[in-house]
């Protein structure tokens, strides 16, 4: 096995320069994909128009289900419903679930017996 070396056990060490250039590019590329967002006011500070407000560019913030949703909403098209109301039963009783109901019943039932159901101890 010749030219075989094993792997460092360390990572490379940078100098402070390198170090704060790598730093600088890995914090400005997750600033980049963080989601754009106006900053949350207080409860007590209502305001309709934020002070900071995300500028909408429709290349950086498509959202398809929003998209959906408007078109939905401006739909001429309504669906209208003049139904009762009144929610429909579809249970239908079975022997199944009476015996289930019969499950919970005998597990919470405490049986009682009387004094001349015990047998005797003479009687072994």
């Amino acid at each position: 096995m010749d030219g075989y070396k094993r792997p460092s056990r360390s990572d490379t060490h940078l100098s402070a320069e390198e170090e704060a250039k790598l730093e600088e590019q890995t914090r400005g590329y997750f600033e980049g994909i963080a989601p754009k967002r106006h900053s949350k006011p207080q409860r007590s500070e209502y305001s309709p128009q934020y002070v900071d407000t995300v500028s909408t560019n429709d290349d950086q913030n498509f959202i398809p289900e929003q998209v959906e949703f408007q078109r939905l909403v401006n739909d001429p098209r309504k669906i209208i419903y003049n139904g009762s109301g009144k929610a429909t039963e579809e249970f239908v009783e079975t022997e199944y679930y009476q015996d289930l109901a019969c499950v919970d019943k005998q597990h919470h039932t405490v049986q009682v017996t009387s004094a001349s159901d015990k047998p005797n101890r003479s009687d072994n």
